[in-house]
């Protein structure tokens, strides 16, 4: 099997050593690298010194896309910028790869109809990179809603907040993709997307969202750097609020979601990798201390290359990818229009 990475900053790395570490020298890789910076991370996000990619992990280097795509790869991990993934994707699916889509799958509509009808007609597996679904926490959560331990949801809470300045301590904050416009950066493209992602797995399709925040703070960017949402959700003839906040100053961060129903409550904590819950006067609590974080991005490659070599539809699909743009670009429109409601056409 041969892979083509396009964009190998730190979560493309994360890939990289996972596809190295589970297919080892059967795994045949090459890269396109714009930048071609030689800065080579450990799974701690550390940079290891004096260490050239290209020789740790036995790949090939390509300046053109084009040139690295006859080479004939039968896969492409698309890890750069988020407004660079789209235009990379379409070349790639026409040369025929099966396609892992980092989030959100673009920063905006262009290009999205075109990739999904390629893919289509090719038979392009896309796999888009949703890892937090995955999280122990949110599957347990998932299951006692199913099984309406909670009873009827009366009310959702998700947070997601974390400094911006500290997320890449390697480099000067103000120059990562998330803090770029022209990257298509902020903090609801390149976090709460991954809050409104689990919540439609958990939830389904919400209904109507307003919102309102923007670039309050003083981080010195042209991205919005606070949001709160308050998303309409449907269940049969009654409807309820969920709410979601994200920003890029919280310091320790959080990551949670919590559900509240007529017989009990949930909190899921994503970065503590815990679960605490209430029905009647029983309270439970799940940790899942032997579980790490890229036991996550572990469970990505491994069902997006089960819907390849199976031929089946990816767990996370170009749909999920596709209806996460349409949320995270109303959200945007309502904040921009001083919190008016959006409705959502799914």
């Amino acid at each position: 099997m041969k892979f083509l990475m396009i964009g190998l900053g730190s979560i493309g790395q994360r890939h990289l050593r996972n596809i190295r570490r589970i297919y080892g020298e059967d795994a045949q890789i090459i890269a396109y690298r714009v930048r071609g910076l030689q800065r080579t991370f450990s799974d701690t996000m550390q940079i290891r010194k004096n260490v050239s990619l290209e020789e740790e992990f036995r790949i090939r280097s390509f300046g053109d896309l084009q040139e690295a795509l006859l080479e004939k790869p039968d896969i492409a991990f698309i890890t750069n910028p988020t407004n660079m993934h789209i235009p990379c994707a379409i070349q790639c699916a026409k040369a025929g790869c099966h396609l892992f889509l980092e989030k959100p799958v673009s920063d905006s509509e262009e290009g999205l109809k075109e990739l999904q009808t390629i893919a289509k007609e090719e038979g392009i597996k896309i796999f888009v990179g949703y890892q937090n679904r995955l999280n122990p926490a949110i599957a347990r959560l998932k299951a006692l809603l199913e099984n309406k331990q909670l009873g009827v949801i009366l009310n959702v809470r998700s947070v997601v907040g974390e400094r911006l300045v500290t997320m890449h301590t390697y480099e000067d904050y103000k120059e990562t993709y998330m803090a770029r416009k022209d990257m298509g950066g902020g903090v609801v493209t390149n976090q709460m997307v991954h809050e409104m992602d689990y919540l439609r797995y958990l939830l389904g399709n919400p209904k109507d969202v307003y919102a309102v925040g923007g670039t309050l703070g003083n981080l010195g960017i042209d991205v919005e750097d606070n949001c709160e949402a308050i998303f309409t959700w449907a269940d049969g003839e009654r409807t309820f609020p969920v709410s979601v906040h994200a920003d890029f100053y919280q310091s320790p961060p959080e990551r949670y979601v919590q559900v509240v129903g007529t017989k009990g409550k949930a909190k899921a904590d994503i970065i503590h990798n815990e679960i605490e819950w209430t029905v009647g006067d029983e309270t439970f609590l799940e940790k899942y201390e032997e579980f790490e974080r890229n036991d996550m991005f572990i469970e990505e490659l491994k069902l997006f290359m089960e819907a390849v070599e199976q031929s089946v539809n990816p767990a996370i699909g170009f749909t999920d990818g596709i209806l996460g743009v349409k949320m995270l670009l109303a959200v945007k429109e309502s904040m921009k229009m001083g919190g008016k409601k959006i409705e959502f056409d799914f």
